[in-house]
């Protein structure tokens, strides 16, 4: 069987019933076509680049399957006739495990990265009801959110993703 990894974009404004009912008839097709579903990640809400069906914002699903050619051009044509998917593209890779992998690391950075940003709010939000904090403090403490080691280190883990992902 051929590994693959999927990346689909469904409506921001979907229902979680509609959802699960639109993710359990893709997946179906992968079974009823003997193919698996190695792996699936929910990458969550994000803003697309450019509007897709008056649409801002998209859900991003991953998944890496298994399966032939025919399970591939069925779920690809249920996702050209979904209402709920905006976008979709796939591509054939080798290793399901190693790619799978490198998503998940960039996943959890993100993650990270994001429990970061939003913590230090919490302790400003925090200090300022306190009324503890000098302009001092909170100027260092913007200054760190700012520096270009932050930029650099966000940067240096895309890069390293999108190079891991050529070889």
């Amino acid at each position: 069987m051929i590994g693959y990894e999927t990346v689909f974009i469904t409506h921001p404004d979907l229902e979680e019933a509609d959802l699960k009912k639109s993710l359990k008839k893709f997946k179906d097709i992968i079974k009823k076509g003997k193919g698996k579903l190695v792996h699936e990640y929910l990458w969550g809400r994000r803003r697309l680049a450019y509007q897709i069906a008056n649409q801002n914002h998209g859900v991003y699903h991953i998944w890496y399957l298994q399966g032939s050619g025919a399970i591939l051009e069925e779920l690809q044509t249920q996702f050209r006739y979904s209402d709920e998917v905006l976008r979709f593209q796939t591509v054939k890779v080798d290793d399901l495990d190693q790619e799978a992998g490198f998503f998940s690391e960039m996943l959890k950075a993100q993650q990270e990265e994001a429990a970061a940003r939003s913590a230090p709010s919490i302790t400003k939000t925090a200090s300022a009801e306190s009324n503890k904090t000098n302009s001092d403090e909170a100027k260092t403490s913007s200054a760190k959110e700012k520096t270009p080691e932050n930029n650099l280190t966000h940067l240096f883990r895309e890069n390293l993703w999108h190079e891991k992902r050529k070889n």
